[in-house]
């Protein structure tokens, strides 16, 4: 609940009115591209139908929405989210820190309709791929003009490199990887001998867009395995209504580290099946044989 005092030079002293806000959810999409939208390579427009494009459907959408809102455990948003392009023109033509940038003068420049109804309550983020760094210069803006962020989130960020989040405000970063089967030789037994007998290994692959990249001030980072998607689908899978669930499990995981062999390796706490990083180590995972 905000209160705005006016004053008028009509009025004896001066009024109060309460303004109620309510909480808003910003959705900034990535790099699209109508082009190769064509082949079904990437989403061929902005705003809602880049999110569309990833779940399959209005409705998939309005259900992502929905478990957003559960996830961030505010109360009475705002009826739509508000949506930012986050894209660059050619997906190669600006670093991360210049899309933060661009985010952040956005935000400057249109500061009256992003926060139209907020008063003074909180906005929460949800950005893909090249939309991240966008986000977090949005939010930095917002925090500077006296705002609350109440979360972001950034799924598959791209170039995480390249840019910083402040730390003000909870961030959590998630990158999804895939799973993929591959014959090694067995062990070495001599020239005259070699070993011909080959075996399946599980071998983890990073999405292949935005690598292995923690952006520095996030609250934490998870890498996971997205199961049932390939080289070519892993990018968009971190877009999916149960991504809110994964990333409640990353807020609460703890890495334990234990002796196995004579090395230390380091072990999700009651059990790992999905992770591959947390932050900066890795844990061991039984589905994957080759890291």
């Amino acid at each position: 609940m905000a209160i705005i005092k006016v004053t008028s030079p009509q009025a004896v002293g001066s009024v109060k009115l309460k303004v109620t806000g309510r909480p808003k959810l910003i959705l900034v999409n990535g790099h699209w591209n109508r082009l190769l939208n064509l082949v079904n390579m990437s989403p061929g427009e902005d705003s809602e139908n880049y999110w569309i494009y990833f779940l399959g459907g209005g409705n998939i959408l309005k259900e992502f929405i929905e478990n957003a809102q559960k996830y961030f455990k505010d109360n009475n948003y705002q009826d739509k989210p508000f949506y930012v392009d986050g894209s660059s023109l050619l997906g190669g033509d600006q670093s991360g820190n210049d899309r933060k940038i661009k985010g952040y003068k956005f935000a400057m420049q249109h500061i009256a309709a992003i926060t139209k109804g907020v008063g003074n309550e909180k906005f929460y983020f949800i950005s893909h791929s090249e939309g991240a760094a966008y986000a977090a210069g949005m939010a930095k803006a917002l925090i500077e003009k006296g705002y609350k962020v109440g979360e972001s989130v950034m799924l598959s960020a791209d170039e995480g490199d390249e840019f910083t989040v402040e730390g003000n405000y909870p961030c959590y970063q998630i990158t999804a990887g895939y799973i993929e089967e591959e014959e090694y030789l067995l062990s070495y037994i001599s020239p005259i001998h070699p070993s011909t007998i080959k075996k399946p290994k599980r071998k983890f692959h990073i999405d292949p867009i935005v690598g292995d990249h923690r952006i520095q001030g996030v609250n934490r980072y998870g890498v996971y395995i997205s199961f049932n998607t390939k080289f070519e689908t892993v990018h968009g899978s971190t877009i999916d209504v149960q991504i809110f669930n994964i990333l409640k499990r990353l807020k609460k995981l703890k890495v334990i580290p234990q002796k196995l062999k004579g090395k230390t390796v380091y072990m999700i706490a009651d059990g790992n099946i999905i992770w591959h990083k947390i932050d900066n180590t890795v844990v061991v995972n039984k589905n994957i044989d080759i890291y």
